[in-house]
Parts: structure tokens; sequence; C-alpha cells
């Protein structure tokens, strides 16, 4: 958390209110800054980039979805935390102002507590954020625009600490909009790696923090078979695939194998383990404020590389599978969000076993049985489009209702943000989908 104060802005029109929002807010700590309409606020967005926003629906010359709507297609409002305040409190008006990217909706009247209530949880809120959700290589086009086509980026949030899971094409975005909000304010940023192979690490060269003197970049990640981490980094941008060298980015750029089973990134907490993809991969279990995401992407089941599906359970090959498979198992229990390799159908896993990635009922059940809060369906193959995705979503759920589970089941989408409570607090979590810009 940053240690000045957190910067509130509001937009409301009525006089009144604004002394309100401001009495309270101020009182509880906060700076706050007030504007009567949404284009002031617009400007005031981006002047001061504050760590929240407050606005009124009904507001004059820009009402509050145009507002939300134009913050978000700008790099510094990606992120930027939007609680909508209204008397016009019907569900529909709720539910589209949630689906245009705020984290809340607080309906007027409203008591001071409610409000600082509200406030405290947007600016405390564990957040996971998808950028690039496809497979093996970028499938960018009009058939994958609802799920997006970059490859593995996801970030995990809390205020202003943030935490990087691989650099896919994906990365390119996120790049853009760090640096759009820090302006020139120095950023320590840090990532962690599963994987060096190119569906995992091609957005590094576009990240544009890499390049701001003063910037400092923390890599975590497992060494390559043949090469260290920083060797293989460097290696993608050899002139001969790529015209800027490691050595040229401007920030301070440091490298960590990961070696160690647990360690700690900042405020987080993280467990690695090997998973069963081809070369050295890795899985992570990250824990902040109680909130745990595990993320294991890519992997292939260890029974079904070994036996054949319909093998004996008993046999030693399918036993000792199982066992193996079990570790990812514990190694995910309990997690409030598991996002799980899951890129081929039942059908393509047949013809495609060996490859290292896992079959999304396979994955469905692995989540099941580790009591995993909700799944997140990732790393869509690159020959699946949004139907297809629909599709895997849809017999997954299947699945789930079958087995009379409670798991939370959805394919991920680029450009979606989950805000997650830790299950002694929380019922569940609340997705949430922002506009692609």
């Amino acid at each position: 958390m940053p240690n000045r104060p957190h910067r509130l802005l509001v937009i409301e029109d009525d006089p009144g209110l604004r002394d309100v929002f401001r009495l309270a807010l101020e009182t509880a700590g906060y700076e706050v800054e007030v504007v009567e309409d949404g284009g002031a606020g617009l400007s005031a967005a981006f002047e001061r980039q504050p760590d929240l926003v407050i606005t009124d629906l009904l507001t004059p010359r820009m009402h509050g979805y145009e507002f939300i709507r134009r913050l978000r297609a700008t790099p510094h409002g990606v992120r930027m935390p939007i609680i909508v305040v209204s008397g016009q409190a019907y569900a529909t008006d709720q539910r589209r102002a949630i689906e245009l990217g705020a984290c809340g909706f607080l309906p007027k009247p409203f008591q001071r507590q409610q409000l600082l209530d509200i406030v405290k949880r947007s600016l405390s809120q564990v957040r996971v954020r998808f950028w690039g959700v496809r497979g093996s290589i970028a499938a960018p086009g009009p058939e994958t625009i609802r799920y997006g086509g970059n490859t593995p980026c996801v970030t995990i949030e809390r205020g202003q600490d943030l935490l990087i899971l691989d650099s896919g094409t994906g990365l390119r975005k996120l790049g853009v909009c760090l640096q759009a909000e820090a302006k020139r304010t120095p950023q320590h940023i840090r990532m962690l790696i599963t994987h060096t192979h190119w569906d995992h690490i091609q957005g590094f060269p576009f990240f544009v923090p890499a390049y701001v003197p003063g910037n400092r970049l923390d890599v975590y990640g497992p060494p390559s078979v043949e090469k260290p981490l920083e060797k293989v980094l460097r290696g993608q941008m050899d002139p001969a695939y790529f015209p800027v060298a490691l050595g040229d980015m401007a920030a301070e750029i440091v490298v960590h194998e990961v070696r160690e089973p647990e360690f700690d990134v900042g405020p987080f907490r993280v467990s690695a383990m090997y998973i069963n993809h081809p070369g050295i991969t890795m899985a992570f279990r990250i824990d902040i404020d109680g909130v745990v995401v595990t993320y294991a992407t890519d992997t292939e089941p260890y029974r079904f590389l070994l036996a054949d599906r319909n093998a004996d359970p008993e046999s030693e090959l399918a036993d000792y599978g199982g066992k193996r498979d079990g570790e990812l198992a514990r190694f995910a229990a309990n997690a409030d969000l598991y996002i799980a390799d899951s890129q081929y159908s039942p059908e393509e896993y047949n013809m495609k076993r060996g490859w290292g990635h896992t079959c999304y009922t396979d994955a469905v059940e692995l989540a099941m049985a580790a009591q995993a809060r909700r799944l997140a369906l990732f790393s869509h193959d690159p020959m699946h489009d949004d139907d297809m995705v629909d599709e895997k979503l849809r017999r997954c759920k299947e699945l789930v209702a079958s087995r009379g589970s409670d798991l939370v089941v959805h394919a991920a989408i680029e450009g979606q943000s989950i805000d997650i409570e830790p299950a002694a607090t929380a019922a569940s979590a609340t997705a949430t989908s922002a506009p692609k810009s």
C-alpha cells in the first residue's frame, strides 16, 4: 500500500452531496478532489491519477456511463477502480455499470458508513486481471474478439501492489497502461514466469516500463534446460530476431532463478512446483491477505500421458500417474481462484496426448478434487474461435452440475477482472468484464 493517503476523485453535480462526500472521506483520512461533471472528471482522472473514482450516473455534460466507457478506453484508466453512486438504482443500471467496468454500485440515499465500507473494500480488494488468455500462439481476429487473442499474461493486484504472471503478448498493453499511470514516477515491477516457451515470453521485448530509466523490474522464473533464465530472455532479443538488446533496456532488470519451494515477492507469498510440460515449467500458488490464487498453465495429467485414458486405474502406470496428479490437486487445494490449462477438448486430447496440455474436462476434475472456489479456464487453443470457447464453458458447467459441486467455472476473457475476498469473509468472488480498448 502507498505511504501517502489514498487520492479519491468524486464526480457529483449536487452541491449538498459534494459537501457530504468531502466531509465523510476527508474525515476518514483520504485526499479528495470533487468535480461536478464527467468531462471535468476525465480531465482530473488523467491529471491526478487517483486511486479511486466515485461517480454519479446522471451528471451534466457527460453521464456516468459515458465517463466509465471513455476512462476505460484510455491506458491510464484501464485499472482505475470506479464506484457508481446513484439514485437511479434499477437492476439493469447496476448491471450495465458493472459490465462497463465499475467495481461497485452504491444506491442513494446511503449512510456514511456504507460509503466508507465500499471505498475501503474497493481500495484493498485483491483483483485478478487477464491481459492475455490464449495458448501456444497469438490468435487475433474477428473470430476471437470476445475472448481475446493475446498469449498468457495475468496480474494480481492489491491496491498499489502488483504481481505479473507470465510475459506473453498480453504484456504489451499492460506495460502501456502501467507507464501511463506512473507518468514520470519510478516503478518497481515484479514478474513471475512459468517457463520460457515463446507464448509466455514474447511480450517481454515490448514491455514499455523496461525501457524507462529509474524503473526496476524483478523477474522470477525457473532456469531452462540448458541456459540460465537471463540468457533465454537475452536470446529472444538477439539481433537476428529483434532490433533491441536486453542490455539496451534502460530500467534496472534483475533476474532471479526460482530454486526454493516458497519465497516472498514484495507482499506476495509465492509457492512453486514443477508441473508436467516439456522442458522446465512451474506452477505458482500466490497468497496475499489470505486470498489464494493458483496458476498452473501449461500442464498435462501424468496418468493419461503414462497410461491410456481407459487403462485399469489400478495398473502401476495409472496409479503412479494418479499420485503425481494428486500433487497438483494438493498444490491448488482450497484456492480462491485456480487458473488452469484447459487447451483441448476431450476429442482433441486423444490426438494430442504428449503435447503438454490439458483437456478442459480434466481441468474441472482437478479443480473439484482441489476444492477450489473458482476455476478460470485458460490457455485457449489458437484454433478455437469464440463459439468453441463458449462450448467448452458449457460442457464444463454441465460436468460441475452433474457432480453436484459448487465450483464456479468460467472461461478467462482478455480484459476481464475478478475481485476476490478470502473465503472467510465472502461467499463468492465477483467477476466484472472491462471493455476492450
